[in-house]
């Protein structure tokens, strides 16, 4: 059995992450052959009244209101705007290493009204901001440092009013359950993986190639993970236990484990985002492999492919757009997909879907 260091389980994700930028377990839910309905979406760019982004990779709405997290930005990391509409706000999430500053921001969650909880990876810290509304400046009204036990985290939702959910890269679980004073409550899952001797032996290299981005809907008592390097997708269900894996015809995240117990990935991009909505989850897909992207003469980041599965795992539509995106929100009541597309200068774009 390999064992690391914590130096060496640290160079894990910096390594892994450096390459992938060029349960309860439960049974498992193969991709059955079946008519799945496909349909073409162009998108409309929306002219922002401003020249803020840089990376736009994410995007929240709630209510009358939408943030924009900046990837690369070099000034803040996150963007209020209005919503639909989208004229601008104001900026929050400084970047910099001051104490009320952020060195690597990772997401962006609503948490009540006017307030946002933001995630530094690095620093191991959440914040909330209030005043995220027209009128209002952004406030930082808490900086909570995680538990130590949270090895560098990569993405957060809240489950409920007094939690945050936080995937586990030590690879001993498949997640971690905070407080909000940022207290380790438990760990639970495991990440599915067929090959468990592989866990067993390089647990944090198997944790970071099966890094997933997360949704929790509280209303449904449903937490949703996609896998970054692999055709997988998760529906945990908080209130009774069912879990549902669901693999579709990619397969489980390839990546290779180098004897000093380093992941360096060796199949394909795949998930981008995730979001669970009243009726079912989207989820934004690429699918190519890497050794493909290399041959590419004009590499576009993101991915062209939105699924739609219901809250069995059952995959029962496809979008195709007509660019790549990285991040997504599903507005089901306005029939629309707004979605970050990099490659631009109009990174907002707006789809019209049935």
């Amino acid at each position: 059995m390999i064992k690391l260091k914590n130096k060496e389980m640290k160079n894990v994700v910096i390594l892994l992450f450096a390459l992938v930028l060029i349960t309860s377990c439960g049974g498992q839910k193969k991709q059955e052959e079946k008519e799945v309905r496909n349909v073409q979406l162009k998108g409309e760019e929306m002219p922002v009244d401003t020249a803020l982004f840089r990376y736009a990779y994410r995007i929240r709405v709630q209510g009358d209101k939408a943030v924009v997290f900046d990837l690369h930005n070099v000034d803040y990391y996150y963007h209020a705007f209005t919503y639909p509409g989208f004229k601008y706000i104001s900026s929050f999430g400084k970047r910099g290493e001051g104490p009320e500053e952020m060195i690597s921001a990772e997401n962006i969650r609503w948490g009540g009204d006017n307030t946002a909880w933001v995630l530094d990876g690095s620093k191991n810290r959440l914040f909330r901001y209030s005043g995220i509304a027209p009128g209002q400046e952004p406030k930082l009204e808490e900086n909570i440092s995680l538990d130590k036990a949270f090895m560098r985290p990569l993405d957060f939702d809240l489950s409920g009013a007094d939690s945050f959910v936080i995937p586990d890269y030590s690879g001993e679980n498949r997640f971690s359950w905070a407080d909000m004073s940022g207290n380790l409550l438990h760990k639970s899952d495991c990440i599915p993986i067929t090959d468990e001797k592989q866990l067993k032996e390089s647990a944090p290299a198997v944790a970071q190639g099966w890094r997933s981005f997360i949704s929790f809907s509280p209303d449904k008592k449903l937490l949703v993970t996609v896998t970054q390097l692999g055709d997988v997708l998760d529906i945990y269900n908080m209130e009774n236990g069912r879990h549902i894996n669901y693999k579709g015809e990619d397969g489980e995240p390839e990546f290779h484990v180098t004897s000093e117990g380093y992941g360096i990935p060796a199949g394909r991009m795949c998930y981008y985002d995730v979001q669970v909505t009243e009726h079912y989850i989207y989820a934004i897909y690429d699918g190519r492999k890497f050794s493909d992207i290399m041959k590419e003469k004009e590499y576009k980041q993101g991915a062209k492919q939105l699924r739609v599965f219901d809250f069995d795992g059952k995959l029962c539509k496809e979008y195709m757009l007509d660019r790549p995106v990285t991040g997504i929100y599903v507005d089901e009541a306005g029939h629309c997909l707004w979605a970050t597309d990099v490659n631009t200068d109009n990174q907002i774009v707006k789809y019209i879907f049935d």
